[in-house]
């Protein structure tokens, strides 16, 4: 009786290839598909927070953009200095105090020099000052030219400022105990007057 003695069974190395090639082609297919999903994702969402960040940068534009503010009107005009309603003259206002003179039974006044050029310097530096000043410019320019010969020995500085005509100028001195003296004063027998924008300034002297 022959024995037969089994054939040990040898697997072919195909048996194990083909099924690990395939595994491994899937998992790298798997792998590489992975990375190419991921690297088109992460593009796509970076493409998405740009579109974010623009949208967002424009709204904040549009919300910071300057608006020009409306001029705001004040309920009342701002206060203006009286050239705007005060036109008078120097001439003028010397007229109507030489006429008020005469009414009130004295002499005009006649014309000085010098009295002139201090009713001048005074005129300006009180429309500079802005205000009448209380006639404190007036002793410094009265020294600097007192030792004129034509200088009379008594001067006297009158001032007005605000009143709308030549003639109310007048009655306002009037209405003053102390200024009343260049309309009613008959020592005073020389005078100039300079007068501009609502100021005036009244030299006198005997």
């Amino acid at each position: 009786m022959k024995i037969t003695t089994p054939k040990q069974l040898k697997f072919k190395k195909v048996y194990f290839t083909q099924p690990l090639g395939i595994a491994i082609f899937i998992a790298a297919g798997f792998f590489f598909g992975y990375l190419i999903g991921a690297g088109q994702t992460l593009k796509i969402a970076k493409l998405h927070e740009s579109a974010i960040l623009e949208d967002f940068q424009n709204t904040i534009a549009s919300l910071t953009k300057t608006t020009p503010t409306p001029t705001q009107k004040s309920s009342a005009p701002a206060p203006q200095r009286s050239s705007t309603s005060v036109s008078y003259t120097g001439p003028e206002l010397w007229e109507a105090v030489n006429k008020a003179r005469i009414e009130h039974g004295v002499n005009s006044l006649s014309q000085r020099d010098v009295l002139c050029t201090i009713a001048a310097i005074r005129l300006s530096q009180i429309r500079d000052f802005g205000k009448l000043d209380g006639h404190d410019g007036f002793r410094g320019i009265y020294d600097k030219y007192k030792d004129d010969p034509t200088m009379p020995n008594n001067v006297a500085e009158f001032l007005i400022s605000g009143y709308p005509t030549p003639d109310q100028a007048v009655s306002a001195w009037l209405d003053t105990l102390g200024h009343k003296k260049l309309i009613t004063g008959g020592e005073y027998k020389w005078g100039c007057i300079y007068a501009q924008e609502g100021f005036g300034v009244a030299i006198t002297g005997f």
